[in-house]
């Protein structure tokens, strides 16, 4: 008889790295002889004559008689040098960042926001989003590195203001997916003794002091004023004025993100007159993927079956084959069965569907996606902010009257800076086209509909859209497995459980239990 606890406690062995948390997170993947005797105990056969909890006690034991000639180097990153200059961990966290965004949309966000579907019956597909530990410890590593960045004797106002911007953009990625998430005390263990890092409320994450919008004025205030040279930068290539703009511009996404909850007119319109916002694509904060190895876009060297496990939505064939979008021979290809023919046909498939109900289905008959995102090596951007969203921002706060100005000028530029960035060219009379047309009748909705469609590939902004808006309308799959509802947080890893209880305990309460229906202060 197998123990009911193995899986939980060997989730808790095999945690990587575990920047903030609690001491022993760092033991655990450092002291090898302790982690291997761990896994071995419960991999091994059924346990007879011991306890689980005698066992996971002697763990401890062991784990913590190894990490007491070790606890000065409780927080480090083992993969980063202790002394890393800011021009290394710049690079560094501005690719990882960019490419993990890239590689989510990929994995998760374009199914949640039901661009694409999934014939493999990933559980995400059928709203089983489960914990997505492995991007929330990438992200807390990130924003060490960030800290490392910043605190570095040879950093400068330069690489402070970008800290600042990056750390608000990942701070905003964890609460966004999770609600309230630890912030102020997190990463803090070495230079304060926090190890049990309290979980701060999204609404303080956002708007208090050191929160995402303060931190990014501050930041716009540094790389306004900042005459320094900086070196690493992958992204803008050292041009601090960009970076500003970026900072300016993913304002405007935070204000509008939390727009229910607080009269955000002022800063919008503070931020138009101030007038240092993206002004084309070429302000876009995307870092290009390169031909050769290792930065590659990852499904270049992927096997077959996994390119091929995602497929066309419906949803998508809906929008884009309704509108004859000429993005649509970019992000897909025709069914294998009429590729060949004189009439190539787009097609997709239900999201979330169980194996019983895809044997309804040829495969053949079902797009798959597109050759830039398979075929060309260095074809694919890995995106943060792009300056086609900022115009869609824009028009939403203009029709909803928080801004002054003219809704429809930014909302068919951002759809001309959509097309313009997969190079494709706006169909003539697209404008013009009853779903397109921004001419008084569902104009919300069809601002948020062309956001959605040039939000493919950009992490999780499609799904937070829906989320926010409610638009693009989306079929709850009927094979889901959520007790049909529409998901909208991952459940918090499974190892704070058991290193951060009382923290996760009354975080996991304030926000009405650690389930994937349990709004954010900004939805509800």
């Amino acid at each position: 008889m197998q123990h009911t606890t193995n899986k939980s406690v060997l989730s808790f062995f095999t945690f990587d790295t575990g920047i903030y948390l609690s001491w022993y997170h760092r033991c655990v993947a450092s002291t090898s002889s302790a982690y291997q005797w761990a896994s071995a105990a419960f991999s091994a056969k059924p346990l007879i004559h011991f306890k689980p909890s005698l066992i996971i006690i002697g763990v401890f034991l062991l784990l913590s008689t190894a990490c007491k000639k070790d606890l000065a180097k409780v927080n480090e990153n083992p993969n980063a040098p202790a002394m890393a200059d800011p021009q290394s961990l710049l690079s560094n966290v501005l690719y990882q960042s960019a490419k993990n965004n890239a590689e989510e949309a990929w994995k998760n966000g374009n199914l949640l926001a039901q661009h694409t579907s999934n014939i493999e019956f990933f559980p995400i597909d059928r709203y089983d989003v489960g914990t997505n530990t492995e991007l929330w410890n990438a992200t807390y590593r990130l924003l060490n590195d960030v800290y490392s960045m910043e605190t570095s004797p040879a950093s400068n106002p330069g690489y402070k203001g970008i800290a600042l911007v990056l750390r608000s953009q990942l701070a905003a990625l964890l609460t966004d997916l999770w609600g309230d998430v630890p912030y102020s005390q997190a990463i803090k263990g070495t230079s304060e003794g926090i190890f049990s890092p309290a979980y701060d409320k999204q609404q303080d994450i956002y708007t208090g002091p050191n929160g995402i919008l303060d931190n990014l004025d501050k930041a716009i205030t540094l790389l306004t004023s900042s005459k320094e040279v900086i070196s690493g930068d992958i992204m803008f290539k050292g041009d601090l004025s960009k970076w500003a703009r970026l900072a300016s511009s993913l304002k405007v996404r935070y204000l509008m993100r939390i727009s229910k909850k607080v009269d955000v007119s002022i800063p919008l319109q503070n931020l138009l007159t101030q007038n240092n916002l993206f002004r084309s694509n070429s302000d876009n904060a995307v870092v290009p993927f390169l031909a050769s190895a290792p930065n590659q876009w990852f499904l270049v060297n992927e096997r077959e079956g996994r390119y091929a496990d995602v497929r066309m939505s419906t949803t998508s064939e809906k929008i884009l084959v309704g509108l004859n979008d000429a993005r649509l021979g970019v992000y897909f290809k025709p069914t294998v069965n009429s590729a060949t023919t004189a009439m190539p046909v787009y097609k997709g498939l239900p999201n979330g569907l169980s194996r019983a109900s895809q044997n309804a289905y040829n495969f053949n008959d079902i797009s798959l996606i597109g050759r830039l995102f398979r075929d060309e090596p260095q074809g694919v951007d890995a995106p943060i902010m792009t300056y086609a969203e900022l115009q869609f921002l824009l028009a939403e706060a203009t029709q909803k009257k928080l801004i002054q100005g003219s809704a429809a000028t930014y909302y068919e530029a951002g759809i001309k800076a959509s097309h313009d960035y997969y190079k494709v060219s706006v169909p003539a009379g697209y404008f013009t086209k009853m779903e397109v047309a921004f001419d008084g009748t569902d104009d919300l909705k069809k601002i948020m509909t062309q956001k959605w469609i040039s939000n493919f590939l950009n992490g999780y902004e499609a799904w937070l859209d829906v989320r926010r808006t409610g638009f693009p309308v989306l079929p709850v799959p009927k094979d889901n497995l959520n007790a049909d509802k529409f998901p909208v947080r991952f459940r918090y890893p499974d190892i704070e459980q058991a290193a951060n209880k009382k923290n996760y305990t009354e975080a996991a309460a304030r926000i009405g239990g650690d389930s994937y229906n349990s709004k954010g202060w900004w939805e509800n």
